[in-house]
């Protein structure tokens, strides 16, 4: 059975768009509203950018990849759902960390969701690009090359260890740093 990528498309976009609203709602407005308190904002102002500017990229990702596709198949709809999944899960991590941001447990548990978004997004580019072999040209790696899939993947599995053994915040740097050096800029140059 085959499935309008179009379809999936527009549920993507209001999923992640959703997702991506709630993440800002988790934020606490200071009482009393000081100078000094908006500055102690930082740890939830630097875990929602991190977060939001994540997701955004990866939408750009998906919104540039789908232009070339037919279809979808049942199968791809399903790998999509475990991406969504984890995706919804970005509320919730992005709080924690913002609130313990030296914490070993916020952070892996952000890594966690990280990893489980990333690893879903390859197995659905690899799923697209199966389910459309006429159209040609089609890189099934999630940043367009191979060594970049690899070094973003790797660097989220050092960040998440670190952060799970001696150094907590390593999984918000390595996320923003993926973002900073892998991801961003190859989608600058694609103009």
């Amino acid at each position: 059975m085959h499935t309008g990528k179009d379809r999936l498309a527009a549920f993507n976009d209001a999923v992640l768009a959703i997702v991506m609203t709630i993440i800002v709602l988790e934020f606490s407005v200071p009482n009393p509203l000081t100078l000094e308190s908006l500055l102690g904002l930082w740890p939830q102002v630097a875990a929602y950018a991190i977060s939001f500017f994540w997701l955004g990229a990866m939408w750009i990702n998906q919104h540039n990849f789908w232009h070339a596709l037919s279809y979808v198949r049942t199968r791809t709809v399903w790998v999509d759902l475990v991406m969504l999944f984890f995706s919804s899960f970005f509320p919730l991590t992005t709080h924690m960390v913002a609130a313990n941001f030296d914490s070993s447990l916020a952070q892996v548990t952000y890594g966690v969701v990280i990893l489980g978004v990333t690893f879903a997004n390859v197995a659905l580019y690899r799923r697209l690009v199966a389910d459309n072999p006429q159209v040609e040209g089609l890189d099934p790696a999630i940043l367009g090359s191979r060594w970049r899939m690899w070094a973003d993947i790797g660097l989220k599995v050092v960040g998440l260890v670190l952060s799970a053994t001696v150094f907590p915040p390593a999984m918000t740097f390595s996320v923003l740093a993926t973002l900073l050096f892998l991801v961003i800029p190859p989608q600058l140059a694609e103009g």
